[in-house]
């Protein structure tokens, strides 16, 4: 793991949230939820992928509202955020735009429920200009199944 790093990730249900915090706890790194406005989603997740849908089509993201750090202090940002139809979060869209222009190096990490689909390739497909290294994916309800010895062995990679 690089020197600084920073965990940026967006949770809706707290999946991703415990995924990260547990990042957090074996690494030490920084650490900061990234949030939209609220009424963005509803607490359903059928409304959401419907709202989500829509987003993409249209390719108007939902706002961030956390003020971001200053990302040149930090060699690494972890880039955590629920999978959605196989795909990246919109606000996960939102942030890669957010960090363009960062010089070192993003991982990305998500939970789903069943599939992480596509996950690794549409975030690389959305970074732009990043610098992205292999991501750490889990399922809350098949596999990979998150384990403590499998996250460790990706922070090693980092």
């Amino acid at each position: 793991m690089a020197q600084q790093a920073l965990i940026l990730y967006y949770s809706q249900f707290g999946n991703t949230a415990r995924l990260a915090s547990q990042i957090h706890e074996m690494t030490g790194a920084d650490i900061l939820q990234v949030k939209v406005a609220d009424q963005t989603f509803p607490q359903d997740m059928e409304a959401t992928d419907s709202i989500y849908k829509k987003q993409r089509q249209t390719n108007r993201l939902p706002e961030i509202t956390t003020k971001l750090p200053d990302l040149s202090y930090y060699d690494d940002i972890l880039v955590g955020g629920p999978v959605w139809d196989g795909q990246i979060a919109s606000p996960v869209m939102a942030l890669l735009t957010k960090l363009q222009g960062y010089q070192g190096k993003v991982a990305p990490f998500s939970t789903g429920w069943s599939d992480t689909g596509n996950y690794q390739q549409d975030f690389i497909a959305h970074a732009g200009k990043l610098t992205v290294l292999d991501g750490y994916h889990v399922l809350t309800h098949a596999k990979p199944a998150y384990s403590p010895a499998s996250l460790m062995s990706w922070l090693r990679k980092l």
